[in-house]
C-alpha cells in the first residue's frame, strides 16, 4: 500500500467500531481485539501473529521503538497477513493514518504511543497443543482480573512453561490489559480457554499429574516433586479452587505464610511455583 488511508473525523464509522471494542461482548462478537503498546505489537510480529490494520498518528509517535515497529508494519503492508485464506480474511496488513484526537478515542491506554493495531482473536484448542515428555502447565480457574492473567502469562513465559489453560470462561484472554500485563507473552505462550471438564479430561488422557494449590494443604511446595509432567492448578484469591479440582488432584500443596496474610496474589503464587518447578527441572 503506497499511499496509506487517512481518517480525520471522530464520526467516521471505523472509529466508532473501534471504540466499541472496549467492551468484551463486542470484542468476542467480532472476534477482534486491539494492541496499543509498541512492545506488545513487536512481540506479536515476532511470533508471526496475524494482524489486520495498523492505525498510526505521526504526531504522537513517542519513541524509537514505536517508530521501529511502525517501520516493520510498513514492511508487512504488502505481505499476506490473513489468518486463513477465505472470503472474510484480509489480503494484507492495512495502514491507516489518524489524528491525535482519534488516537485518544480508540486507544485503551491513557497515554497512547501513537500506534494501535487491530488483530483477530486467534483461539487455540487443546488438541493443537504439542507437548514434550515432561510438560509444565499452568491451569487457572475463573481468573477475572486481566492484570493477574497477564502477569501469570509473563511468569509462564519466563519459567519456560509449555502452556497456560484457562477454565470456566471468566477470563477475557484478549482484553488489552491482559496483553499489556503479559508484555505480549500471550503470543509466545500457548494459551487455551476451555471448560473445566474439557481440561480435566485432556490432562487425564495425556497422563499429566494435577497438583492443586490450597492454603489448607499440609505439603509445602518445596517438598513436592515438580520435575515430571504436571499441571499446577490455581484458583482465585477470594474463593480458591472449586471442589472438582481438589477431587482430581494427585496432591495439594501450599506456600507457607509467616505473616498475617493467609494467601498470596494468584500471579505471585504462580511465579513462586513455576520457578521452583524450573529449579527442580534444571
Amino acid at each position: 500500500m503506497s499511499d496509506p488511508d487517512r481518517i480525520t473525523s471522530l464520526q467516521n464509522p471505523r472509529v466508532k467500531a473501534l471504540v466499541k471494542l472496549r467492551q468484551r461482548r463486542e470484542r468476542d462478537r467480532q472476534g477482534l481485539t486491539l494492541l496499543d503498546e509498541s512492545l506488545v505489537i513487536r512481540r506479536a510480529l515476532t511470533a508471526g501473529y496475524p494482524l489486520r490494520t495498523a492505525f498510526y498518528c505521526p504526531a504522537a509517535l513517542r519513541d524509537d521503538l514505536t517508530a521501529a515497529v511502525l517501520d516493520d508494519l510498513r514492511g508487512l503492508s504488502t505481505r499476506d497477513m490473513s489468518v486463513e485464506p477465505g472470503e472474510d480474511s484480509p489480503d494484507r496488513l492495512e495502514l491507516v493514518e489518524i489524528t491525535p484526537a482519534i488516537l485518544a478515542k480508540i486507544a485503551y491506554r491513557e497515554h497512547p504511543e501513537g500506534l494501535v493495531v487491530l488483530a483477530p482473536q486467534v483461539q487455540r484448542q487443546l488438541s493443537e497443543l504439542k507437548l514434550g515428555p515432561r510438560p509444565l502447565l499452568v491451569v487457572v480457574e475463573a481468573i477475572e482480573k486481566p492484570g493477574n492473567l497477564g502477569a501469570i502469562l509473563r511468569c509462564a513465559d519466563a519459567a519456560g512453561a509449555d502452556a497456560v489453560l484457562c477454565c470456566d470462561g471468566g477470563t477475557d484472554l484478549f482484553n488489552p490489559n491482559v496483553l499489556r500485563a503479559s508484555r505480549g507473552t500471550l503470543f509466545s505462550v500457548p494459551t487455551v480457554a476451555a471448560t473445566t471438564r474439557a481440561v480435566q479430561d485432556w490432562l487425564a488422557a495425556a497422563g499429566i499429574t494435577v497438583l492443586a494449590t490450597s492454603p489448607a494443604a499440609v505439603v509445602n511446595y518445596t517438598e513436592c516433586d515438580l520435575s515430571g509432567a504436571l499441571a499446577l492448578v490455581l484458583g482465585t484469591e477470594s474463593s480458591g479452587l472449586s471442589a472438582t479440582w481438589h477431587e482430581v488432584a494427585s496432591q495439594e500443596l501450599r506456600i507457607p505464610m509467616e505473616g498475617v496474610a493467609d494467601s498470596l496474589n494468584v500471579a505471585t503464587t504462580a511465579a513462586v511455583l513455576l520457578f521452583e518447578a524450573r529449579r527442580q527441572r534444571s
